[in-house]
């Protein structure tokens, strides 16, 4: 709009101060007048295609999106559609596996309803009477002197695991004989041999989180007091918590907890 006024003559008759307020008046009036016949002639146009087009697609987009059905313009599939479950995401039912009834390794077997609730075993109640537990100790005592007496220059690792087997489960012996002991092979290099000087076998410490004995399984501590010869000659302990099954009327070491070869 042009800010060029034309202003009526009789506004030229009047003194300084009332010319410039009648002219600052005029212009209000004038700009008023402007904009009215502005509003006037807008509303009279008719509404453009384009603008039409724009308005129903703002509006469409605005309702799928808070409908939920954005992603589903762009082409994005939901859950619903078969897409995987994610890790967080609470979906399809776990088939746990169940522990063998007998307390000994096996296959696992699978549960084949997952409505049903599981529960735990009832508590094992019984304990081992005395002798069974003097017999798992010397069990205890007699594997660790084997073990741990050692003359690599006359005997292979394979071959003092092998001895040993009468103390261990066959899983025991063949993970002992697979993993090797490189201890074994530096008291070879250092031209030395282990002798047991002690073994004393005792119930576990009350923080070693041992497992309840049971009487097909028994828990007990043993430090093995080991004198080295050779060129790195020293005395040392080895702390074991062992761990033994009944298996064909013996005690068998079944796992073993800490310490190191000499």
């Amino acid at each position: 709009m042009s800010t060029d006024y034309d202003y009526p003559d009789e506004l030229d008759d009047l003194n300084g101060r009332d010319r410039r307020r009648a002219k600052r008046n005029w212009r209000r009036d004038d700009h008023a007048q402007r904009m009215a016949w502005l509003r006037n002639q807008r509303q009279a146009e008719p509404t453009s295609p384009a603008a039409i087009v724009v308005l129903v697609v703002v509006v469409a987009i605005v309702i799928l999106g808070l409908g939920g059905g954005l992603p589903r313009l762009f082409g994005d599939k939901s859950q619903d559609d078969g897409a995987p479950i994610g890790l967080l995401t609470p979906g399809r039912s776990i088939v746990l596996p169940t522990a063998p009834s007998n307390g000994q390794s096996g296959q696992p077997t699978t549960s084949t309803t997952t409505t049903s609730i599981l529960t735990p075993p009832p508590p094992q109640t019984q304990r081992p009477q005395a002798a069974t537990i003097a017999q798992a100790s010397d069990t205890v005592g007699a594997w660790a002197r084997a073990f741990y007496t050692r003359d690599p220059a006359l005997e292979t690792y394979a071959a003092l695991v092998a001895k040993c087997s009468k103390y261990m489960t066959p899983e025991v012996a063949s993970s002992f004989t697979a993993a090797g002991d490189p201890t074994y092979e530096a008291l070879k290099t250092d031209g030395g041999r282990s002798t047991v000087i002690a073994a004393p076998v005792s119930a576990p410490p009350v923080n070693a989180e041992a497992p309840v004995d049971t009487p097909d399984r028994i828990t007990r501590f043993v430090k093995v007091t080991i004198d080295v010869t050779g060129k790195n000659a020293q005395r040392f302990d080895v702390p074991l918590l062992i761990t033994l099954t009944s298996q064909n009327n013996q005690w068998l070491v079944s796992d073993v907890s800490g310490g190191t070869g000499p």
